[in-house]
């Protein structure tokens, strides 16, 4: 709710027309059209959760409309959960229940991307935010801000309820951890921009999966390094292949995706990670280790997979982050690693600016004690998406795919078509595709797609129709 000194905040009829802006062109009834840009105002904050709208015969008097065009535009706003009338207190701006905890944009849920040939958006496979769990940490670390605000920052250098979570979960995983071992960033990207700082120069060289994490190859041809690719196999990596393009490339920083890996969803299995870690002993490189995609792990019943280096390993990093997992809105990432990077990272002036904020820090400890509950959900409704978009796709015989283990996306071979244009011709459809070439360090995997599976089945259904009208449409593209 939104309060002004304890009473509920109200909006003046007089204002409402400047909120609301132009709203009055297009096609339906008045009151559809009306009841749209309240919604809309709300989607952009114009409108904040909790304030008291006008009453129906003031706002019809200030916005010239008959009183019962605003009395039907109310009672759309109320079946669609988008405002709570009370008898008395007139009627509030609320968010209706099931988009609390979405996994994908208000617009996806309500039905509206790709409906009745609207656009719909498959270049981006992030998370929405856990409504009410973020909500409720946001509130907590209100609180516990004043006291924060005595100190040089909410935490300080000093070790704090969120580097004793993040070090407890790498303990469970067999890698004991404290605040020594943890550099906080504002995301993962940050993280990986203070290793490029720290140990890349222009031509140093990087050996990475192919594909990978397209942020991951921006950062590191930033640096200026040149990119060495490993291509994945089929169902995962070749830990002899990548051991010899270690000893031929000789690089300064080796990344790996190896939980959940990001596009295909592929987790390397235990016997690999134990071969990965005894090669690695014999290669003076950095490995980073992305974690990013860890906790999407979508397998039932299985147990989570083990770090994929030792404790001892000086030379061994992990990335982190919440942006995946619970919502990219919270910038908050770390790395974890020997004391003396640690050290050599933090010394670093550009650390200061890619720390994450004192609130963050804050929110985000408060929301990681909601974790588990909040992944939970989060792992049912991706299995169930991803089962429904592979269902879809199986019954394409111009295509095949891995069903990915875990992550957001399905990482799409095209056995006749090049990605770029089944892409450009997707986009003439209102459908915009990642072409697997922004996945390549090289600028190969033309023949493939990344298609995220964190929107609804409905959207998913009209996603693949017109994926499979731009396939179609190939032959007569020439």
């Amino acid at each position: 709710m939104a309060y002004v000194n304890g009473a509920v905040r109200r909006v003046p009829a007089s204002q409402f027309p400047q909120m609301l802006g132009e709203w009055r062109g297009g096609d339906g009834p008045l009151a559809r059209r009306l009841a749209d840009a309240v919604e809309k105002a709300v989607r952009d904050g114009r409108l904040p959760l909790g304030v008291q709208l006008p009453a129906e015969r003031l706002l019809a008097v200030e916005l010239g409309l008959a009183r019962g065009t605003v009395a039907a535009s109310y009672q759309i706003l109320r079946a669609e959960q988008l405002i709570v009338t009370r008898t008395g207190s007139g009627s509030t701006v609320a968010l209706p229940p099931r988009l609390n905890d979405r996994l994908s944009p208000w617009a996806s849920d309500r039905g509206e991307a790709g409906k009745n040939g609207a656009p719909l958006d498959l270049t981006v496979a992030e998370p929405a935010a856990p409504f009410d769990e973020l909500l409720q940490a946001v509130r907590e670390a209100t609180d516990t801000l004043p006291a924060a605000l005595l100190h040089d920052s909410a935490e300080g250098d000093r070790p704090s309820a969120l580097h004793t979570a993040i070090a407890d979960a790498y303990g469970a995983q067999g890698l004991p951890t404290d605040d020594r071992h943890l550099l906080l960033t504002s995301g993962a990207d940050a993280a990986l921009s203070l290793l490029s700082a720290a140990y890349l120069r222009p031509s140093s060289r990087v050996v990475l999966d192919s594909p990978t994490y397209p942020g991951a190859l921006a950062l590191f041809r930033g640096a200026g390094a040149r990119l060495v690719a490993q291509p994945l196999t089929l169902t995962g990596w070749d830990v002899p292949a990548l051991d010899r393009t270690l000893r031929a490339a000789r690089p300064s920083l080796t990344y790996l995706v190896v939980d959940f890996h990001n596009p295909t969803g592929l987790l390397m299995g235990e016997e690999e990670r134990a071969e990965l870690r005894r090669r690695l002993r014999h290669h003076d490189t950095l490995v980073v280790f992305d974690e990013t995609m860890r906790d999407l792990d979508l397998r039932e019943g299985a147990a989570p997979p083990r770090v994929a280096g030792r404790a001892s390993d000086r030379h061994v990093v992990y990335v982190g982050s919440l942006s995946k997992s619970l919502w990219p809105g919270l910038r908050m990432g770390w790395i974890r690693a020997h004391p003396d990077v640690v050290r050599r990272l933090a010394a670093l002036p550009l650390a200061a600016a890619l720390a994450p904020s004192p609130f963050d820090r804050l929110v985000a400890a408060r929301l990681l004690e909601r974790r588990e509950a909040v992944l939970d959900r989060r792992r049912a409704q991706l299995r169930s998406q991803r089962d429904h978009l592979a269902a879809r796709l199986s019954a394409l015989p111009w295509c095949r795919f891995q069903v990915p283990q875990g992550g957001l996306s399905l990482w799409l071979e095209l056995h006749d078509a090049d990605s770029r244009r089944l892409a450009d011709l997707a986009a003439t459809r209102n459908l915009a595709l990642t072409p697997g070439f922004h996945f390549s360090p090289d600028g190969a995997l033309d023949g493939y797609l990344r298609l995220p599976f964190t929107l609804p089945p409905e959207v998913l259904d009209t996603a693949v129709d017109r994926l499979t009208e731009a396939h179609a449409a190939l032959d007569g593209s020439h």
